[in-house]
C-alpha cells in the first residue's frame, strides 16, 4: 500500500538561471564569424576587381602602343590617345572607355630616340612610349577607402614599320 502513495519532494518554485546555457553563445558566435566572413570574401571581389583593372590598363596601353606604331605619326596624337581609352581611334566623348573613370588626360604619347631623348620630328624617332599615369581605382566597398592611385603604365615599341630608320 505504501507503494502506490505518490513521492512527495521539496521542488524548488524559483526559476532556473539561464547563465551557462549554450543558446546566446551560438548566436554570437555566428554573428562574429559571418562579419569575418563578409570582409573576406569582399576582400576577394575588391582584388579581383583591381588586379582586372590593372591587367586592362596594361592592356590599353599595349594595344595603343601597337596601333601607333603601325599607324602613320599625324601632327597630333588623338587618334592613338582615343585608341588607348576607348579602342577606337573616332571615338567621341560619350564614348564608354575600356576601364571605368580612365580618361584621356591620363595618357601619354612620347616619340624618342633610341636613347631615351625626345624628338621634335615624329618622322626620325625610334621608338613610341604609351603611358597611363593618375588613374584612380575607387573601391566598390567603402571600407577599404575611397581609392587606390595606380603607378604609371608604359609600353615602349620601335617604328621599324613606318620607315623612320
Amino acid at each position: 500500500m505504501w507503494d502506490l502513495m505518490p513521492d512527495f519532494k521539496q521542488r524548488s518554485t524559483r526559476p532556473q538561471s539561464t547563465f551557462g546555457r549554450p543558446e546566446g553563445q551560438t548566436l554570437v558566435e555566428f554573428a562574429l564569424v559571418t562579419v569575418l566572413f563578409l570582409m573576406l570574401l569582399f576582400g576577394i571581389t575588391e582584388f579581383s576587381r583591381a588586379l582586372w583593372t590593372w591587367n586592362a590598363i596594361v592592356h590599353a596601353t599595349r594595344e595603343g602602343a601597337r596601333y601607333a606604331v603601325v599607324e602613320a605619326p599625324t601632327s597630333t596624337d588623338t587618334e592613338v590617345i582615343k585608341y588607348v581609352v576607348y579602342h577606337d581611334p573616332a571615338a567621341t566623348a560619350s564614348s564608354t572607355p575600356v576601364v571605368p573613370g580612365l580618361s584621356e588626360s591620363n595618357v601619354a604619347v612620347a616619340y624618342l630616340k633610341y636613347d631615351g631623348s625626345t624628338v621634335g620630328n615624329k618622322v626620325t624617332a625610334d621608338v613610341i612610349q604609351v603611358g597611363i599615369a593618375g588613374y584612380t581605382f575607387n573601391f566598390l566597398v567603402p571600407f577599404f577607402g575611397s581609392g587606390l592611385t595606380l603607378p604609371a603604365f608604359n609600353t615602349t615599341l620601335p617604328l621599324e614599320g613606318l620607315g623612320a630608320n
